[in-house]
């Protein structure tokens, strides 16, 4: 199930980010796990963050064990492909839809 922690904001969020945050959705439901945003473009992150720029979702890992989470990134990598950076930080996965390639018009 997808929850949204109590402060997030989601006003900005880029289409590409909701679809990755569908798919990562389904890849914690399916291993069991409920799906909580703790942040999007809200909260306060480095300079230059894609956060600010409605590309960039954090999501909760504090209930699932370390080697789990670790299979859920890779699972989501699988889903989300070359342009979407899933990434473990300290308490929670990072995921961003970072584009390798200038988008074509």
């Amino acid at each position: 199930m997808l929850f949204l922690k109590s402060d997030v904001r989601i006003t900005g969020m880029r289409p590409e980010i909701l679809l990755a945050a569908v798919a990562a959705m389904r890849v914690y439901e399916t291993a069991g796990h409920d799906f909580m945003i703790t942040a999007c473009v809200d909260g306060k992150h480095m300079t230059g963050s894609l956060h600010y720029a409605g590309a960039a979702i954090d999501v909760r890992t504090r209930d699932i064990a370390p080697a789990d989470v670790q299979k859920l990134i890779a699972q989501i990598k699988t889903c989300l492909g070359g342009d979407f950076d899933v990434l473990l930080e300290v308490d929670h996965v990072h995921i961003e839809f970072q584009p390798k390639q200038a988008l074509g018009v």
